[in-house]
């Protein structure tokens, strides 16, 4: 049963993520073409800003969720509606002052950056921009941590597909009708009232029993004071570079910044669907206390990302250039094609998703307050080191300040879940990783000194990756039957058991 609805959930994931992807990459060339390479890198900025801007309602998503679990799984509706109503009353509350500071951050941020852009122009992109935080305070934030606490994601990445591909027609038809940016942007803000509506109506039709009378559990949700340090430092830690290099080193950098991540961030979504579909399921595991279950699932699962990663991010090292190539064509005001900017990011996906197993793990039960003092020293040396390395070496300074953090938790968060939560040694996560980085760094020189690719079209493009795709995933699973074959077995078991 659980694996069946975390198939479900990773199948719908899958879409959504397919659907976001597909989105940021259409409007990306979309917004260079139509506005510039200026307007772009301040569109990226004021997304970072407002992620950063919601940081008033920190942790109360992840802590209510977390707090959910138990009283799901006993179904204990009365306890479940009380911290239903606490969550709702708290995003409430946290939405009026995110309000407030959007309306100071609009006033403030237009004096800090380097650009001749009309004051007033960025005054409203802000304040148009701010409606997708609203919405999550006022209404989808509530909504969203009981679907996931039922483990019904699906249903929240639903609401979100239809936001996506929403967004792509909204903006493709203002485009095309010359409106502002300003415009365009609160057009695409209309989605979000698209996305609430959905999930709006299924909770409210199959969780009837949630009594919004009951007086609120405040109490229940007791660790949201810890989940906000572990939300601030990952906002932190993922999103940071954008404004840093738009306050150093101008918007244009941001705008090539923004290029690579949105290619990147499209892979590393990709990757984290799959957490993101079972977290809740290891979640009641370890509320159940079901303590062999969750070592043999967990097992299975890190053996199953290392493969994936290891697949996904040798195929982005041999197609990231000739992409990047296609892709910028027509952004010609600035120089989009930098190979050693793709190497980094590729090292920074890496780093992240190497993490992703034990992170979800580490969710899973909960453990904010235990892993905060590691939460907080990885954003600290995130800030310094970008903010350091970026003043002296730019652009590759600022990437290369993050490899540094990712390098530090990564191995924190791998030790941590191991010992404490797992109950297994390290050194298990350690040789497949070195197994799998070893793997690919090998296939990659191989196919690089061959030469075997040659690609002048998105046609191209897509034949030669699935060549590549096919020769890296035989190598890498060949590879890992070799050092693992107990674990290559059940992974064999649970496919057939499937079908």
């Amino acid at each position: 049963m659980r694996t069946k609805r975390a198939l479900k959930n990773l199948f719908f994931n899958l879409l959504q993520q397919f659907s976001l992807i597909l989105s940021n990459f259409i409007m990306q060339p979309i917004l260079v073409s139509r506005f510039g390479s200026s307007i772009n890198g301040l569109v990226s900025t004021i997304k970072q800003l407002m992620s950063y801007v919601q940081l008033t309602g920190a942790g109360i998503s992840s802590a209510s969720t977390f707090a959910m679990y138990k009283p799901v799984a006993d179904n204990d509706y009365k306890k479940l509606s009380g911290i239903y109503t606490a969550t709702a009353k708290m995003f409430f509350k946290a939405g009026n002052v995110f309000t407030i500071i959007t309306l100071i951050v609009a006033i403030i941020y237009p004096f800090t950056i380097k650009s001749n852009l009309n004051y007033f122009m960025i005054f409203g992109l802000i304040i148009v921009m701010s409606v997708c935080g609203a919405s999550e305070f006022y209404a989808s934030g509530k909504l969203r941590s009981i679907l996931i606490a039922n483990q019904d994601n699906y249903i929240v990445d639903i609401s979100q597909i239809i936001g996506n591909v929403s967004t792509i027609l909204i903006l493709i038809l203002l485009v095309s009708l010359k409106q502002n940016i300003v415009i365009v942007e609160l057009g695409i803000s209309i989605t979000y009232i698209l996305r609430i509506l959905f999930m709006y109506v299924y909770v409210s039709k199959k969780y009837t029993y949630l009594d919004l009378s009951i007086k609120p559990l405040f109490s229940e949700i007791n660790q949201r004071g810890d989940a906000v340090v572990h939300q601030i430092s990952g906002l932190v830690v993922m999103g940071s570079s954008t404004l840093i290099i738009s306050i150093l080193l101008g918007l244009e950098e941001a705008s090539i910044y923004s290029v690579y991540s949105v290619v990147f961030n499209g892979i590393n979504v990709l990757c984290s669907s799959f957490s993101n579909a079972i977290y809740s399921a290891f979640g009641e595991l370890i509320s159940k206390n079901e303590q062999k279950t969750l070592q043999s699932s967990y097992d299975t699962y890190e053996y199953i990302y290392f493969i994936m990663i290891s697949i996904v991010y040798s195929c982005t090292y041999i197609l990231i250039m000739p992409f990047i190539k296609l892709y910028t064509a027509n952004m010609n005001d600035v120089n989009y094609y930098l190979p050693i900017l793709a190497l980094l990011f590729i090292i920074v996906g890496v780093g992240n998703n190497l993490r992703i197993p034990a992170n979800t793990i580490v969710t899973g039960a909960g453990h904010f307050r235990e892993t905060k003092i590691y939460a907080i020293i990885e954003m600290i040396i995130n800030l310094l080191a970008q903010i350091i390395l970026g003043y002296f070496w730019g652009l590759y300074g600022v990437i290369f300040g993050s490899i540094i953090s990712y390098i530090f938790r990564t191995i924190q968060f791998i030790y941590y879940a191991n010992k404490k939560i797992i109950k297994r040694r390290s050194i298990i996560s350690a040789l497949r990783i070195i197994i799998n980085v070893c793997t690919s760094v090998v296939i990659c020189k191989i196919i690089e000194i061959l030469r075997i690719i040659e690609i002048n079209n998105y046609f191209e493009w897509v034949y030669n990756g699935f060549i590549i795709f096919f020769i890296t995933a035989v190598l890498i699973l060949f590879i890992n039957f070799i050092f693992d074959r107990k674990a290559f077995s059940k992974c064999l078991s649970i496919i057939k058991s499937l079908i």
